[in-house]
């Protein structure tokens, strides 16, 4: 059992990429453009209502000013300081969506020219709030869990479930720290600050870390009535904060994540109490009990979890295009795992005992330490969820890109590269006449160059679609940084225009 622990503990703190669960998808003025004019708001747009946590502006010579930022529904709108200097500005902004979930970037723009992106404070990770979280899971699903099923089966609980039990407080108390570190985006540093600890207990991991404490402290009484109880609270618990719950409508996704939790704790935290069963000489009555008990919270389980999947997936695509969907698709095979030794002691071992109990207890022992191994590997990769965005926060994004306008005496160009970064690009061009109207040129050709690296000039000719907008690529562009971009525009037969500037790729 140590082993499995250990195992749960150091599969919990492996470095996984941090995303988050609101998405940004758009700003104003746009990422890595050039300004005219110093702007008097930016204004960040995201993909659901967001609340802000913290904004600061770093200017082209480093200096940090805190601003303020206010949110409208997805907007947040930050009022930028008078007399913005000339150059590159980048604004370090932190917001909290409804889920709870904080996230955090860096916006980068530039007035009149670029001077480089200043420093900005690095993003911080969620791991520490992962894994305090991961730890009350565990805690509330073999405490509570197994005096669930000691009361349900008149047996004695497993020493590990109190011992899980006395953890709850000190889990819970992780899962606030966790979160104000993550809320705010400073770390260790913040548990040293009162005004973390009040952001973390009043928002939706607050009130989950609460649930727990009272399901902890009820289920130790060991009576069949605060125990059952205890099994309701720990549901809530999971209920109250997350995105599967806080995904729209709440108030069909909550109820499914509690029946959810309600199905895992009694399975899972039966199991340890199952091992020790096999000692008593009433073992197959035990296991018969269990099997009739385990039925419907098997199918509760299957249903409400098939139910959430489709929600927070949508679509099969995702299932093999984003990081949640390979830790989905990796939970689904331990549960497929979990589900066949299940068969096997329901359809085969239970029987067995009347006949053979001396090999079905061997082979139960075996199997059961098996079974509990898998669900403490499936509640590391439930846990792992916290780590990376479900897709449906993902969907409808638009393409990250960069643009440029190009100007020139009879002609001119607007120029937008997607997704704007090292690598593989297409490339979409508008063309202008002099007074700034669409009109339509002969041919357009388009030249990439990074003479400062040695990379020479790469040719593209652009193509008009049947809408009138005109296309190329895509193009590999093999480093970041600043790109020489020159259009080469046919008016007619007999004139032509070359048009020049420099494009800023995204990090």
């Amino acid at each position: 059992m140590l082993r499995v622990l250990v195992i749960f503990f150091v599969s919990l703190i492996l470095p996984m990429q941090a995303l988050a669960h609101a998405q940004l998808r758009g700003a104003e003025p746009a990422a890595g453009t050039i300004i005219d004019v110093a702007p008097q708001e930016i204004i960040l747009t995201f993909n659901e209502p967001i609340a802000p946590l913290q904004a600061r502006l770093f200017g082209p010579d480093g200096a940090a000013t805190d601003v303020e930022a206010r949110a409208l529904g997805p907007d947040l709108i930050i009022t930028a300081p008078d007399g913005l200097a000339e150059g590159t500005h980048a604004l370090s902004w932190r917001v909290v969506s409804d889920d709870g979930h904080p996230v955090g970037g860096t916006h980068v723009f530039s007035i009149g020219f670029e001077t480089g992106a200043p420093e900005a404070a690095p993003e911080a990770l969620p791991l520490p709030a992962a894994v305090a979280r991961g730890a009350l899971t565990l805690a509330l699903v073999i405490g509570v869990g197994g005096m669930v099923w000691a009361v349900l089966s008149q047996t004695p609980a497993p020493r590990v479930a109190a011992a899980a039990l006395w953890s709850v407080p000190l889990a819970s108390l992780a899962v606030l720290g966790g979160q104000a570190m993550d809320l705010t985006g400073d770390g260790v540093a913040a548990l040293a600050r009162m005004d973390a600890w009040a952001m973390a207990a009043n928002s939706p991991f607050g009130i989950a870390a609460g649930l727990a404490v009272f399901a902890g402290v009820l289920a130790m009484t060991g009576h069949r009535l605060p125990v059952l109880l205890a099994w309701v609270l720990a549901a809530l618990s999971f209920a109250s904060a997350g995105h599967a719950a806080r995904a729209e409508p709440v108030a069909l996704m909550a109820p499914l994540v509690f029946a959810h939790a309600l199905a895992l704790i009694f399975w899972a935290g039966a199991l340890p109490g199952l091992i020790v069963a096999l000692r008593r000489p009433d073992t197959e009555a035990l296991m018969l009990r269990f099997s009739r008990l385990a039925v419907p919270m098997v199918a509760l389980l299957v249903l409400s979890g098939a139910a959430l999947a489709w929600r927070q997936i949508e679509t099969l695509d995702a299932l093999t295009s984003t990081a949640y969907g390979w830790v989905f698709l990796a939970k689904m095979a331990v549960f497929a795992c979990i589900l066949v030794l299940a068969a096997w002691h329901k359809l085969r071992l239970t029987p067995m005992l009347a006949s053979n109990g001396a090999l079905a207890r061997l082979r139960f022992n075996r199997s059961l330490r098996l079974e509990l191994g898998l669900m403490l590997a499936l509640l590391v990769l439930t846990a792992a969820f916290r780590l990376t965005p479900p897709p449906r926060a993902m969907a409808d994004l638009p393409e990250s890109h960069v643009e440029v306008h190009l100007h020139g005496r009879e002609s001119m160009a607007d120029i937008a590269l997607i997704p704007g970064r090292p690598g593989q690009n297409r490339v979409e061009i508008i063309p202008l006449d002099g007074d700034f109207q669409p009109f339509t040129p002969l041919e357009v050709t388009l030249f990439f160059a990074k003479p400062e690296e040695g990379l020479e000039r790469i040719e593209l000719r652009a193509t008009m679609d049947a809408d009138g907008l005109w296309t190329a690529g895509p193009v590999h562009l093999p480093q970041g940084g600043t790109w020489d971009v020159v259009a080469d525009v046919l008016i007619t037969d007999f004139r032509k225009e070359l048009i020049g500037g420099e494009m800023q790729l995204l990090p």
